[in-house]
């Protein structure tokens, strides 16, 4: 099956490393989308937005860019959180109709958000049942665009890069 050929992108950035010299770090994730069209793209570009909205309120980071199909921006946006770190990831785990399993990770992870001694989201709650309805609505499966997915669960990881 041809992979589709619409993928988001969006940049978060860490509070960075005072006193090393290194500045702020980013980091990024992406997800294969709906192919967008002249007939869909407004349409779309909502969805979309709700999407990189839903995921800055499960991060600590600061949107420093997003990029779709045929669109990309650069943000000038200074994170002042120094809890915003790009190795504190979401790993987003979800499946397609088909049963095929896939992940992406988020960067700079908003901790707050985990129940007391539990790695996991509860996807109930305020901000991860936010991204889970702006998630299904946006993402389709890498394998085949006609595909939509689910979400099975954001948990807390620590990576490097």
């Amino acid at each position: 099956m041809a992979r589709p050929i619409s993928r988001i992108t969006q940049t978060l950035q860490d509070y960075g490393t005072p006193g090393s010299g290194s500045g702020a770090e980013k980091s990024t994730w992406s997800l294969w989308t709906a192919n967008l069209t002249a007939a869909n793209f407004t349409a779309q570009q909502g969805l979309i937005s709700a999407l990189y909205t839903a995921t800055l309120d499960l991060t600590l980071g600061s949107q420093s860019a997003t990029s779709e199909l045929a669109v990309s921006t650069q943000s000038a946006v200074v994170n002042a959180n120094p809890l915003a770190q790009r190795e504190n990831k979401w790993l987003v785990r979800y499946h397609d109709t088909g049963g095929t399993k896939f992940t992406v990770e988020i960067p700079t992870a908003d901790l707050s958000l985990l129940d007391t001694n539990t790695e996991f989201l509860d996807l109930t709650g305020t901000e991860a049942d936010a991204y889970k309805i702006a998630f299904e609505a946006v993402v389709r499966s890498p394998d085949d665009p006609t595909l939509t997915v689910t979400l099975d669960s954001i948990q807390f990881v620590g990576r490097r890069n």
